[in-house]
C-alpha cells in the first residue's frame, strides 16, 4: 500500500468517522424505532393469526353442520313437536279436557282428583296429580296408554296401585299419579 498524503488520511478519517456516526445513527434507530415497531407488528399478526384459526375452525363447524342440514331439519322438527305438546303454563285446563277424553273412552270412573304440589327443576316444572278410581284391568291399561301416547300434550304416569276389591271382583280400586310438564321461562 502506497503512502497516504495527509488529505487522504483526513478523508479517510472523516469517513471513518462518518461510518461509526451512521452505523450509531442505524443502531439507535433499530433499538429506539424499529424493535418496538417489528415487536408490534408480531403482537398483531398473532393476534391476527389466532382470529384466523378461531374464523378456520368455526368455518370446519358451519361446513360439518351444513353437511348434516338435514339432520338438523329433523332434530328441529322434532322440537318443535315436543315443545307443542308442552303447556306454555302450569295451568291445567288441557290436561283436564285430555284426562276427561280418556277417562270417557276407557269407561274408568274417577272418585278423586287433586293436584299435588308443582316440582321445580332445573329448566321446567313438574305438575303432577293423583287419581282416584276405579276400573278393569284392560280398560285401565288403554287408559295408561292413552296418557303416555298423548299426541296433544306431553303426560306421563308416575306410580299407580291397583287393589282388589271383595265385594265387585272385576272392578279394581286405583290410584294413579300423572305428570304434566311446562318449560320455565328463561329471560
Amino acid at each position: 500500500m502506497a503512502q497516504l498524503t495527509p488529505r487522504e488520511k483526513e478523508t479517510l478519517k472523516g469517513l471513518g468517522i462518518l461510518t461509526v456516526i451512521v452505523l450509531a445513527a442505524a443502531i439507535y434507530y433499530d433499538f429506539q424505532f424499529a424493535r418496538p415497531e417489528i415487536q408490534s407488528i408480531g403482537k398483531k399478526v398473532g393476534t391476527v393469526s389466532a382470529e384466523v384459526t378461531a374464523m378456520d375452525n368455526r368455518i370446519k363447524e358451519i361446513n360439518v353442520a351444513l353437511a348434516h342440514a338435514e339432520d338438523l331439519l329433523r332434530k328441529e322438527a322434532m322440537l318443535k313437536k315436543i315443545a307443542a305438546k308442552l303447556p306454555d303454563s302450569p295451568d291445567a285446563p288441557g290436561f283436564f279436557q285430555a284426562l276427561v277424553e280418556f277417562l270417557k273412552t276407557t269407561r274408568i270412573a274417577y272418585t278423586d282428583l287433586s293436584p299435588e304440589p308443582n316440582l321445580e327443576r332445573s329448566a321446567y316444572i313438574e305438575i303432577p296429580y293423583k287419581i282416584k278410581c276405579s276400573g278393569r284391568y284392560h280398560s285401565f291399561g288403554q287408559f295408561l296408554n292413552l296418557i303416555e301416547e298423548n299426541p296433544f300434550r306431553f303426560m306421563r304416569v308416575k306410580t299407580f296401585t291397583v287393589e282388589n276389591q271383595d265385594t265387585r271382583p272385576s272392578l279394581h280400586p286405583i290410584s294413579v299419579e300423572i305428570g304434566t310438564f311446562t318449560f320455565k321461562k328463561r329471560g
